[in-house]
Order: C-alpha cells, then sequence, then structure tokens
C-alpha cells in the first residue's frame, strides 16, 4: 500500500530531502511561480529532474539558480 509523502515523512524524519518541487524552489528562492516559469520560457530556469511525469529540482540545481538570479 502506498503511503502519502506526510506519512512517510512522519516515519522517516531524518533522511534529508534529495529534490524539490518548483513551488519548494520558489519558496526557497522567494519569487513567484510565474516568474519562475517566465524565465524557464526563456531558457534561464533552473536545471530539472523528471521522474515520470514529475518535476523536481536538486538542491545544488535550486542553489545555482538562486544565485545566477543575484544581480
Amino acid at each position: 500500500m502506498a503511503h502519502s509523502r506526510a506519512v512517510n515523512r512522519e516515519k522517516h524524519p531524518t533522511i534529508p530531502q534529495l529534490a524539490w518541487t518548483i513551488d519548494e524552489l520558489c519558496a526557497a528562492a522567494n519569487c513567484s511561480r510565474s516568474y519562475y516559469e517566465k524565465e524557464k520560457r526563456g531558457g534561464r530556469g533552473a536545471r530539472e529532474t523528471y521522474f515520470g511525469r514529475v518535476i523536481r529540482v536538486t538542491p545544488e540545481d535550486g542553489r545555482a539558480w538562486i544565485a545566477d538570479r543575484r544581480r
């Protein structure tokens, strides 16, 4: 039987998160989802990893994307 992400996090709280959702990346970067999508359409989005239909961004790629946004 499959468990939800919340149940898995409760059962295994010490396992580090290996990838962020796009919404989690935007929260970490303090930007809107629409800003991220605009950057992505312009070829300036973070490097994305696909797990089937699910899109994730590794913390390293997310941090690199955030660093590239600094002026």
